[in-house]
């Protein structure tokens, strides 16, 4: 491979050795979407594939909380309610999984078996950018807040998957301090604001606005995929 040429629609704009993993790292930026790829080739035969989004927050409702959540309850390619939950269980996987940061949100996978590499890639691009969300409303009120009402008491209450993991988070005296550490260093950046979402604040957030962000923000031209190991080059971006 030469610095310029292009392969499979992506053009090599760098190569440099990365002595500290043994390895030779390529940067390249698709012609058509400008998604850009970093490939760090070695003998590891540990792949690993990263897609990441620049996901800046306004405010504290979670939103790229619960879509890190939500696209991978299910997709065009593979409807099912939770493939995520169904990689972990079968898959060959040497790790599975998803971030959300005040600035960004991540989908790394890694795998030692070139078949299971493959499908752990075809699963987790299929959810960011054609998640089922778009035609099931339900997965915002499974991941993000819904209502619910006591059986018992009648009373009303606020109930999903983030809402509640936040309201743990919320009760650590530990995380609230970072958070307000956070807040009051950087008031005029994204690290005022909560990424993983305020309880308070979750039960602001709509359909609209929570589909409003997926199209705004998970596509190709604001991607960065990292890729990992001793896999095929050229393979692999033709992928």
């Amino acid at each position: 491979m030469k610095v310029d040429g292009v392969y499979e629609g992506f053009k090599l704009q760098k190569i440099q050795p990365v002595q500290e993993a043994n390895a030779k790292a390529y940067t390249f930026e698709h012609i058509e979407t400008r998604a850009k790829v970093f490939y760090l080739s070695n003998q590891d035969d540990n792949k690993v594939f990263a897609i990441s989004f620049r996901t800046p927050i306004k405010n504290s409702k979670g939103l790229p909380h619960i879509l890190e959540h939500a696209v991978l309850c299910g997709s065009k390619k593979y409807p099912l309610k939770a493939p995520f939950n169904e990689l972990a269980k079968g898959s060959l996987k040497t790790y599975l999984n998803a971030m959300t940061f005040p600035e960004r949100t991540m989908y790394p996978v890694a795998s030692r078996n070139p078949k299971d590499f493959i499908n752990l890639m075809d699963v987790y691009l299929d959810a960011v950018f054609f998640p089922a969300i778009y035609t099931d409303p339900l997965i915002l009120q499974q991941e993000g807040w819904r209502y619910e009402v006591d059986s018992k008491t009648k009373e009303l209450s606020y109930n999903g998957v983030v809402y509640s993991e936040m309201k743990g988070n919320y009760s650590n005296p530990e995380s609230v301090l970072w958070d307000k550490l956070q807040s009051g260093l950087y008031p005029d950046t994204v690290y005022a604001y909560d990424s993983g979402g305020d309880p308070n604040e979750i039960p602001q957030l709509n359909q609209q606005e929570f589909i409003e962000f997926h199209k705004q923000y998970y596509h190709p031209s604001n991607a960065y995929i990292y890729l990992y190991g001793d896999g095929n080059i050229q393979e692999h971006l033709r992928y």
